[in-house]
């Protein structure tokens, strides 16, 4: 044992006069190739030594400390480690040296996060060396073990900071002081949305501490300068340029950015910069000089609100309370991580009663926010919500109410934001606004107020904003998607299609065949146009001086007959395993589908089988499906409708293979109908086989696709 002791203890010392050695010559150093390769290493093997010296010091702190300093199985084991740190400290610092010449890093940091691997090398050989008689004395063991605790931490935070920028190490308690919330109509586009993107994803490598590529984000003035590979943006080439260039890359090519294993941008950062970059990459811009229907207007909205926790001096809300106030169309989350403060939210008002707001009164105290846009609620309804004590956010859009209700409000001494757009609300009721106590932004969209009426009331309620939308014949507005009236999806005889525009003189055009609807060859709407059978409707508004709206769609089916059973040959998944009836119950899922309505294969496919009591006669068969495509779900390669009298002896009646995506695209509901000749049956078995790998262009390639279904209907 002693004879490899000595081997090791030589080759450390040697590594360590070597290193003493280049580090003093660096200047007339060259590299080659291959010690290139092991100067790469670095990153790799630094973690070894600083966990044995930090072991080390640990031990002799407890041998110290618990006065066993004598124990020679202690002493030989520590000893070892020792010896371990110094040969391990001395070949990180080398291989270190041979991965600074390779450039790109700020040479002032640099110099001291080489000196100061150098010095740890030889303070460790030297421990080593003059371990027996240091341990001596309780005194110089104690200084010594403290020393080195306090080297490895100041080099590795020098390492840190060139490698993932300036003050790495404290970057999360500096951020928290910083974070600082900011209303929307204050935010700077660059400042605000780009900059925190290019803090956390880019300006790691790319600082004034480490020019990887010779490129420099830390101002302005050297993000438009750009690097080695030219400036980082071009408006003038579809791309956009070398940024968006290199981060639409495979994540798997040499050039992608940010580079493989580092945090990669999300969707909505990317689009972010894309947006900024198309509009001009204008570092001042505010969002407030964006029109509304901006997507970037829109982002901003959403990520500036003010962060009120600190003010909340109430306590949080029993979960289990909480749990049993979440209903099928009611939900009830906390504002943040760790806040007492709830959001309360309503939607399909098919299913929305009154007393479920009186349900709300057990946490009165808590809720923050409320929605109730389109819900069909009355003025004598919403007086409940004036006991909501602290009540910051109130939506009333689309709703029933009139003007009578808004002077119960005034006892909520929080509320902030009240949405009043496409009510009855008149200017009269408005001016009792006047006196609420922190009332800052109303939202007056599409109210029978007359622009002079507002003018005189912006006037006379001076603190209040009054968010009416843009005008002005210079500004191209973009028309929001009609809606689509029509409640029910599942249809037994032909029914009227019901959709409305609120911007008054839009017509609405639409198709339903599943085509996109144009303002030439599609059909306008008029009331009473009827549908009938399996239909996929697509409508669009068109307006002269407008920007035409995005597609709205809806799927309806035309179910003739009831299955009476339903068995799984192969069960869904567990994760969306639902019940049995969710096929046949005429109830269709939401594109959200973690809400529990959507039954799902994947390792195995869909194989179902359904039970009439008695033969019926059947010509069609209509899976309604799921298509998410970021979220691997994707329509079955094949779809096989086999039918008889009895279950073991089935005949294949028909069978399709759906058009597969070629690109992402929001998430929809799909009806797959499979047609045959008449039969009369008692059985029908659906198989529907999910893609088995996801394609090239996808973002998951090779994976296995979901289907998800959550209706069989027949016909």
């Amino acid at each position: 044992m002693q004879r490899w002791k000595n081997i090791l203890f030589n080759t450390s010392l040697f590594l360590n006069c070597l290193l003493v050695y280049l580090q003093l010559f660096e200047d007339r150093l060259s590299i080659p190739v291959w010690l290139q390769v092991a100067g790469r290493m670095h990153p790799m093997i630094l973690h070894f030594p600083v966990v044995l010296i930090s072991a080390y010091a640990i031990i002799i702190l407890f041998l110290q400390i618990s006065k066993t300093n004598d124990d020679q199985a202690y002493q030989n084991i520590a000893d070892l480690i020792l010896l371990f740190a110094a040969l391990s400290s001395g070949f990180t610092a080398l291989v270190g040296l041979f991965l600074s010449k390779e450039g790109g890093y700020d040479i002032e940091t640099l110099q001291w996060h080489k000196w100061g691997g150098v010095v740890i090398s030889v303070f460790t050989l030297a421990w080593y060396y003059f371990r027996k008689p240091l341990q001596v004395y309780k005194y110089f063991a104690l200084v010594t073990s403290l020393t080195a605790l306090c080297l490895v931490t100041l080099v590795g935070h020098q390492g840190a900071n060139i490698t993932h920028g300036q003050d790495f190490l404290l970057s999360p308690l500096m951020q928290e002081k910083k974070q600082v919330a900011i209303a929307p109509g204050e935010a700077e586009v660059y400042a605000h949305l780009v900059r925190p993107i290019l803090e956390t994803k880019c300006i790691t490598c790319h600082n004034s501490k480490k020019a990887k590529g010779e490129l420099v984000m830390d101002t302005e003035e050297m993000i438009l300068k750009g690097g080695k590979s030219g400036v980082l943006w071009d408006t003038t080439v579809a791309d956009l340029g070398l940024m968006l260039r290199r981060i639409h890359l495979p994540e798997d090519q040499k050039k992608h950015m940010p580079p493989l294993g580092k945090p990669q941008l999300t969707e909505e950062e990317i689009w972010i910069l894309t947006q900024w970059i198309k509009r001009g990459a204008d570092f001042k811009i505010k969002v407030a000089d964006l029109s509304p229907a901006d997507t970037l207007h829109q982002i901003a909205n959403r990520i500036f609100t003010v962060n009120e926790t600190a003010e909340y001096d109430f306590e949080e809300a029993a979960p289990s309370t909480v749990a049993q106030l979440n209903t099928a169309n009611r939900v009830v989350d906390a504002e943040a991580v760790a806040s007492p403060a709830l959001n309360v939210s309503f939607f399909n008002s098919q299913l929305f009663k009154a007393v479920q707001l009186k349900e709300l009164e057990k946490i009165k105290k808590q809720v923050v926010s409320l929605d109730l846009s389109k819900m069909p609620v009355k003025d004598e309804d919403l007086k409940i919500i004036s006991g909501f004590e602290n009540l910051r956010k109130l939506n009333l859009n689309f709703t029933g109410i009139t003007g009578a209700v808004l002077p119960a409000f005034k006892n909520l001494k929080f509320l902030k934001s009240l949405s009043l757009s496409g009510t009855k609300v008149n200017a009269e009721q408005l001016k009792q606004l006047k006196d609420f106590p922190k009332l800052k932004t109303v939202f007056t969209w599409n109210i029978p107020v007359t622009s002079a009426e507002m003018e005189k009331l912006k006037l006379e309620l001076k603190n209040i904003h009054f968010e009416t939308g843009f005008k002005g014949d210079t500004v191209v507005m973009k028309l929001m998607p009609p809606l689509v009236q029509n409640e029910e999806a599942f249809i037994s005889a032909p029914v009227p299609l019901k959709l409305k525009h609120y911007i008054n003189g839009a017509t609405i055009k639409y198709t339903l065949d599943g085509s996109e609807p144009d303002s030439i060859h599609s059909t306008v709407f008029k009331e009473g146009q009827m549908i009938n059978g399996n239909v996929y409707v697509r409508a669009k508004a068109f307006k002269q001086g407008w920007v035409s709206s995005d597609v709205i769609e809806a799927n309806f089916y035309k179910s003739t007959h009831k299955v009476d059973s339903v068995i799984f040959l192969i069960p869904p998944d567990p994760a969306y395993k639902g019940e049995g009836k969710m096929l046949t119950d005429l109830v269709k899922g939401k594109t959200n589908f973690k809400l529990g309505n959507w039954l799902a294969w994947r390792d195995n496919r869909m194989e179902t089988l359904l039970q009439f009591a008695k033969p019926t006669t059947v010509q069609s068969i209509t899976l309604s499906t799921l298509l998410d495509v970021d979220s691997y779900i994707m329509p079955p390669t094949r779809i096989e409708i086999w039918g008889g009298a009895d279950p073991k002896k089935l005949k294949l009646l028909s069978s399709m293979s759906p058009q597969q995506p070629t690109k992402s695209q929001p998430a929809s509901m799909r009806g797959l109908e499979c047609k045959f000749s008449p039969a009369t049956l008692q059985y029908i078995k659906v198989i529907a086989t999910p893609l088995a790998k996801l394609p090239a262009w996808h973002s998951g390639k090779g994976n296995k696709a979901w289907v998800f279904c959550d209706e069989v209907i027949v016909n």
